[in-house]
């Protein structure tokens, strides 16, 4: 063989190589990656709020740029009470590209909270999601109404309760609710109900139906149960209180109006009580040396027995704003006017004196 074929043959041979290397560079697989990594990532959605309304909080996985050969993807949420995810609280796996996961557990109450999510490929690589955090959660259980820091007054004897509840989701039942109205200074005829599961993921939650006493101080509490064991109690911040116009809370005497007196448009000075038990009442003036001058009550169709309530307002017709029979006109028992000067109410009832200085100006 000549040199020219020798050296037509490497040619010839030398371009079948080159042919064959592009077949090669065409069939290699275009999701090929270094071993160890990958261009996959993940988000994961948790409940909102701070602090979060959810006892059993709802979280949503969802995935992107994982190559066909890295699947099935299992999906770890991981929801910790440290930020270093050395105390896991729930820790669920499921297999695929996207999950929605319920903790399946009641939330402690006033932690802080951290989330994230590890991804395993099925080439053994691992991602994990930057953590979400930290995210206070709630009380179980808070009273809201009648429910003041320093008491409540309640203008109807069937008042309505109000509460509200961390939400729940299934597979978790709906909580159920025991309401407890006592009467705070014996404790006599608790007045127990057991409500009905509100529906699923609805928190508040109302009740109307005690029939109370007026005048009394009530407490009152809910406790809370699930189906998992979990239950909670709260008592009311303080006592609420029924008002009614015609049996107040106290026994009271109130400063005369107006002082000093007479005016120009009024004569008189009015005397306004308040008497909590029925009882014998006495109101009368005095001097400052505590001699007598006149008797305001019993006399002129009142008295001596008074049923409990509010005395002293104006009748219908009134301009005065009092009750004319419950005035003094600066006149003493024989009808004689009394000198201008400093005089004293003094009221006996209900086991209680009280006494009030007024102004006489005189006429």
């Amino acid at each position: 063989m000549t040199d020219a074929a020798v050296s037509k043959r490497a040619q010839l041979f030398a371009h079948a190589c080159v042919l064959a290397a592009g077949i090669v560079l065409a069939v290699a697989p275009a999701n090929s990656q270094t071993p160890g990594q990958t261009s996959g990532t993940a988000v994961v959605t948790g409940p909102a709020g701070n602090p979060i309304r959810d006892g059993t909080p709802a979280f949503t996985i969802t995935t992107s740029g994982f190559q066909p050969n890295e699947l099935p993807l299992q999906l770890d949420l991981q929801v910790a009470i440290a930020a270093d995810f050395s105390a896991l609280f729930a820790d669920t796996t499921v297999t695929g590209t996207s999950a929605a996961i319920v903790i399946p557990r009641l939330l402690p109450q006033k932690i802080n909270i951290w989330w994230r999510v590890k991804i395993r490929t099925a080439l053994g690589v691992n991602v994990i999601t930057n953590a979400i955090g930290p995210r206070q959660t709630s009380a179980w259980l808070t009273l809201i109404s009648p429910n003041g820091l320093n008491g409540s007054m309640v203008d109807t004897t069937v008042p309505t309760f109000l509460w509200t509840a961390v939400a729940t989701h299934p597979p978790v039942a709906p909580w159920t609710f025991q309401l407890v109205v006592q009467r705070t200074s014996d404790g006599f005829r608790p007045i127990t109900a057991t409500l009905p599961p509100p529906p699923s993921g609805i928190p508040d939650t109302s009740y109307t139906g005690f029939p109370l006493e007026t005048n009394t101080s009530y407490f009152w509490a809910v406790t809370a149960k699930l189906s998992t064991g979990d239950s909670t109690r709260v008592v009311s911040f303080s006592t609420f209180v029924i008002l009614s116009a015609n049996a107040p809370l106290a026994t009271v005497l109130y400063q005369n109006f107006p002082d000093p007196f007479p005016n120009s448009r009024i004569a008189t000075t009015c005397i306004w009580f308040d008497l909590k038990n029925q009882s014998t009442v006495h109101i009368d003036i005095l001097d400052l040396r505590g001699n007598h001058v006149a008797v305001v009550t019993p006399g002129r169709g009142l008295g001596p027995v008074y049923p409990p309530g509010r005395y002293g307002r104006a009748t219908v017709g009134s301009d005065s704003g009092c009750d004319d029979r419950l005035t003094w006109d600066g006149k003493d028992d024989t009808g004689r006017t009394v000198p201008p000067g400093v005089y004293l109410v003094r009221f006996v009832g209900d086991g209680i004196t009280a006494t009030k200085k007024l102004l006489f100006k005189g006429r």
